[in-house]
């Protein structure tokens, strides 16, 4: 059975969203080689890792996530926004509901932009800063605004799980993303010290109620936007006291520019995300082309007008940045 993937980025983190679970495609022990090789920049079509979705036909699905390197990841949530999209699309709805696991993800229609960015708003479940898998072996829990020499000779940092772990470090100086690219290979080498590994964003605030994240995701390194990094982010700035909960907080990434904030349910945080949820291309492939060893083909549809609507919309966010005195690398727009 041929592969139905249609490629969607969310602040630019690109995804692949495929129709199926993986075993419908694949035996277990070959999954992760065919996201690998999916994934690849080089000898495949190139992405920031993979949703399969195994559709219920009742506005509902299943979820299954990997990383580029073939990883198993309880959520991505940019890709969420991308995966939820096409089935709202699909069934011409307000919102659907998709699960990984025992948790769900409730994705609704949100705003176009005045550039004609299409855009969703994912409800993640709450935040957890007291883990059933600790984050930081041996701590005493919460972890909120420590110092831990294993993670940065200076940095305070914070762990909350989203439920992915994350480890959040805000600044009040300039942003390095040399450092912070040194703080998530330590991270993840140190997997003593941070068993079940973790994502690390650093958090510089810009405004009062506007932030720059940039994460350095496990098994993907520095991604354009991480939306559970910006989920997590979004928790610890209200758990220092810098920002009411429920308040709507601007995000700027290099991929893009996104809003978030907690909604309180009893004495539950479940953040919510709000952003672009864009078309890339379709395509048709052969399974088995993903366990050769490329290069991959293929023939498929490609959405421009989506594309040069981001590309307005990101210009005004880069030049933001630009202004707030952020460097950092980027890379180029998700592209066919």
């Amino acid at each position: 059975m041929a592969l139905s993937i249609i490629k969607t980025h969310g602040s630019l983190n690109d995804i692949f969203v495929i129709d199926g679970a993986p075993g419908d495609h694949f035996a277990d022990a070959d999954i992760p080689r065919a996201v690998r090789m999916l994934c690849d920049r080089r000898r495949g079509l190139g992405g920031d890792g993979a949703y399969f979705i195994a559709d219920n036909g009742d506005g509902t699905a299943e979820a299954f996530f990997y990383n580029p390197d073939g990883s198993v990841s309880l959520l991505c949530g940019n890709g969420m926004r991308g995966a939820g999209r096409l089935l709202l699309d699909r069934y011409q709805a307000e919102q659907v509901v998709l699960r990984t696991g025992p948790h769900s993800f409730t994705v609704r229609a949100a705003d176009t932009t005045s550039h004609g960015v299409r855009q969703v708003s994912v409800e993640l479940p709450p935040v957890d800063f007291t883990p059933a898998e600790p984050i930081v072996a041996d701590a005493e829990w919460p972890f909120v605004d420590r110092a831990l020499p294993a993670y940065h000779a200076s940095r305070h940092v914070s762990a909350v799980a989203v439920p992915n772990s994350h480890l959040i470090t805000v600044l009040d100086d300039t942003y390095n993303e040399a450092e912070l690219v040194a703080t998530g290979t330590r991270v993840a080498n140190a997997s003593d010290v941070f068993p079940i590994g973790a994502n690390v964003s650093f958090v510089r605030p810009l405004a009062e109620a506007e932030v720059f994240i940039r994460t350095f995701e496990r098994g993907a390194g520095l991604t354009p936007s991480c939306g559970s990094g910006v989920a997590a982010s979004r928790a610890v700035l209200s758990r220092l006291g810098r920002v009411e909960p429920d308040r709507p907080v601007t995000v700027r990434n290099p991929g893009g520019v996104a809003r978030s904030w907690m909604q309180t349910v009893g004495e539950q945080w479940r953040p919510v995300l709000e952003g672009n949820a864009t078309k890339v291309y379709a395509a048709e492939l052969d399974p088995a082309a993903l366990l050769g060893d490329g290069p991959i083909e293929y023939r498929g549809e490609v959405f421009p007008g989506e594309g040069e609507a981001f590309a307005a919309l990101n210009s005004d966010n880069l030049k933001e940045l630009q202004e707030a005195g952020i460097k950092m690398t980027m890379k180029s727009p998700a592209a066919p």
